[in-house]
């Protein structure tokens, strides 16, 4: 559980000074995508330390992953070079969620998911 409290406080931090720390060293800040949205129960409260990971589809490569915050906010970058992701996402005591997403355009996307017990 401290491991995890300083990952966020670690991410919360880097998030604040600009850095990104999900992204490769060699993906231009220009060419990506912010996909951001919100994670929630049937109740429309918010799950907090929820696992989300981004995959490029085709494979297995391109995986990105962030935690929920305590209002069950997500913001990550990836990639513009490709169109669709596979995204799940986890919590323990709670239904794996597992599904693609479709991008358009550049641009930023909000995508919000209901986590089911």
């Amino acid at each position: 559980m401290k491991k995890i409290k300083v990952l966020f406080v670690f991410t919360m931090l880097c998030s604040i000074l600009g850095y990104n720390i999900f992204l490769p060293p060699h993906v231009n800040a220009s060419s990506n995508y912010v996909i951001s949205g919100k994670i929630t129960d049937s109740n429309l409260k918010p799950i907090n330390g929820a696992k989300i990971v981004f995959e490029m589809d085709g494979g297995r490569n391109g995986i990105q992953s962030i935690i929920t915050d305590y209002k069950g906010d997500y913001k990550v970058n990836v990639p513009a070079n490709n169109k669709t992701y596979w995204i799940t996402i986890g919590k323990e005591g709670r239904r794996t969620y597992r599904g693609k997403i479709q991008i358009a355009n550049d641009g930023s996307y909000i995508y919000n998911f209901v986590l089911n017990k």
